[in-house]
């Protein structure tokens, strides 16, 4: 685990040009910043190698083997092993990501303790082995992490209480690893028990009646309050954003007490940002831009660790695309106005537009109920690919963009929007074509358009080209080397011909290929079969299913052949 918290923001010796215009501030290039590598990484080779990780772990257990004669730490021909050496294994494991690092570094552990119990003291565990161990466990991000967090833990101030080893005494990194622990294995309850960890860690800290240790090792940190409330963010509960603010103004109040570590700095506050954002209660998006206004006062103020990035920006443009609320869409263009003018006058140049910035804006006029959102959300795209044009790789548009446009279109009521969804899959097509890797068309894109079709309205010409534009890119998907169509796209195609086509014999002749399409590519799912009961004659939905068109069918009482492609409830997340 790293001494020191993580460094926000980066220093930039640029002169200042002065730029003229939001689009030109976004063409200006980057400076070139230096990659710096974690110095622990330079030193363990380990951690970038996982056969010679592997080996070497297994050379020391073997090497470490029942030696209870030796005393002096000089173990198997010659070797010399001590603490260290435990460490940089149990470090690479740490960081491994490898399904058995927690078994791993649990066995070089129990190894040290063994070899502690036949009298080798230079190996016995410390604070720093105990809270290694701790910290795999956290990486693992497995639902009983917090649980073996804790039981790692009791044990070290078992150790310590009792005599029994007292360089076991649990410090600030032993905290901030059992918080994390809890915060990264998203169990139930995770985030409240990764604050109550947080006020264990301020229990530790501040001498009371039940602690009488007047200089302790422990101390709050800016990083393990980070945890608990990036818990928080993640965790969906019902009022997670307030317990978030409340653990913020907990640090705050440490740190105005005199625990400079607990100071709040750029990660705390774009967490809490986070939390807000995440909740969609009311008034969450406003409250998550005043938390940003106030970062931009504290670093007007002086206070470089407080400097609003774009992480910053994009979370409050992203907590108002999530609102509902009825002007959101133009306060997140607000947002987005206001980094460009950050940027391109050189006040941040931590606060550029990226193309997560564009999608997000773009994603809020898709929700928007304005008459005007889909021109809204054009014009949003069309810049990003202007300035995409000019140089700026930061906002060069992706599928994300051009279907969330496409969704736009087909939530809109304007004329022709059918045809404008089409032009957009095609324009993806081209440019994927061209070279552009980022645009390859898919069958969340094919479907988008297939939904502007459904709910095209119109007279009569216009309602027969969207069955004509969903029937093109239906036989388009089928031929594709770019996805194949799924229950949304059959269901979506239903979905056009009921919505645009009159109830005749033509139209159940349609259902019916449609239907046997399905059942060979093993695609009838719950959505195909709302839709079969919701057009279909009651002849031809008995001709197709031999049921009646009003017994409940569920996709267990037909073949497994016809449903066993069917990813089920993804329609829902695609559809209108």
């Amino acid at each position: 685990m790293d001494d020191d918290e993580s460094k926000v923001g980066n220093s930039n010796n640029e002169a200042h040009v002065e730029i003229t215009s939001f689009n030109e501030a976004l063409v200006r290039p980057i400076a070139p910043k230096t990659k710096k590598k974690r110095a622990f990484k330079k030193k363990n080779p380990a951690m970038g190698d996982t056969a010679f990780l592997r080996k070497r772990t297994a050379n020391l257990l073997s090497i470490t083997k029942q030696n209870s004669d030796n005393k002096e730490g000089a173990l198997g021909g010659g070797m010399k092993v001590d603490r260290k050496t435990f460490h940089f294994l149990m470090d690479a494991w740490a960081f491994s990501g490898e399904i058995d690092a927690v078994e791993q570094a649990s066995g070089l552990l129990s190894r040290m303790e063994e070899l502690a119990s036949w009298g080798n003291f230079n190996i016995e565990p410390d604070v720093r082995s105990y809270t290694k161990m701790i910290n795999a466990i956290s990486r693992s991000t497995a639902p009983s992490a917090g649980d073996e967090a804790d039981a790692i833990f009791a044990k070290m101030e078992e150790l310590y209480q009792t005599g029994s080893n007292r360089a076991a005494r649990p410090n600030t990194y032993t905290y901030t690893a059992v918080i994390e622990a809890h915060a990264h294995s998203g169990a139930r309850g995770s985030a409240k028990r990764a604050a109550e960890w947080c006020e264990r860690m301020i229990d530790a800290y501040e001498p009371s009646p039940h602690n009488e240790n007047k200089e302790s090792s422990v101390r709050p940190t800016a990083r393990a309050f980070n945890a608990a409330i990036s818990a928080y963010a993640k965790s969906g509960e019902e009022g997670a954003a307030a317990r978030a603010e409340r653990l913020f103004d907990r640090m705050e109040e440490l740190y105005e007490t005199g625990v400079e570590e607990a100071k709040p700095n750029a990660f705390n506050f774009n967490s809490l940002i986070t939390a807000w954002a995440n909740c969609c209660e009311e008034g969450s998006a406003q409250r998550a831009e005043e938390i940003l206004e106030r970062m931009e006062y504290l670093y007007k103020q002086g206070d470089e660790k407080c400097k609003p990035t774009t992480i910053s920006f994009n979370a409050v443009i992203d907590a108002y695309a999530k609102s509902g609320d009825e002007y959101a869409a133009q306060k997140a263009e607000e947002v987005l106005r206001h980094m460009e003018d950050l940027y391109g006058s050189g006040q941040n140049l931590d606060a550029r537009p990226n193309v997560r910035s564009f999608n997000s804006v773009i994603n809020a006029w898709a929700k928007s109920r304005n008459e005007e959102a889909a021109w809204k959300a054009q014009d949003m795209l069309d810049l990003m690919e202007k300035l995409y044009a000019k140089g700026n790789k930061e906002v060069r548009p992706d599928v994300h963009s051009f279907c969330t446009v496409i969704n736009a279109w087909a939530r809109s009521q304007q004329h022709g929007k059918a045809e404008r969804a089409l032009n957009l899959f095609r324009e993806m097509k081209q440019l994927h074509e061209a070279g552009n890797k980022h645009l390859r068309p898919n069958t969340v894109a094919a479907n988008a358009v297939m939904n502007a079709c459904a709910y095209t309205s119109g007279d009569v010409h216009e309602q027969n080209r969207a069955v004509e534009i969903a029937h093109t890119i239906l036989k388009e998907l089928e031929q594709s080397p770019y996805g194949k169509p799924d229950q949304v796209t059959y269901g979506t195609f239903l979905k056009v011909c009921a919505n645009q086509m009159p109830d005749c014999s033509t139209r159940n002749q349609v259902i019916s290929v449609v239907f046997k399409k399905c059942q060979k590519t093993g695609q009838v799912g719950n959505f195909i079969l709302q839709q079969l009961k919701a057009m279909a004659s009651e002849e031809t939905y008995m001709m197709l299913l031999g049921r009646g068109i009003h017994e409940d069918i569920q996709i267990a009482d037909l073949p497994s052949e016809w449903w066993c492609n069917v990813v089920e409830n993804r329609w829902r997340r695609r559809g209108n």
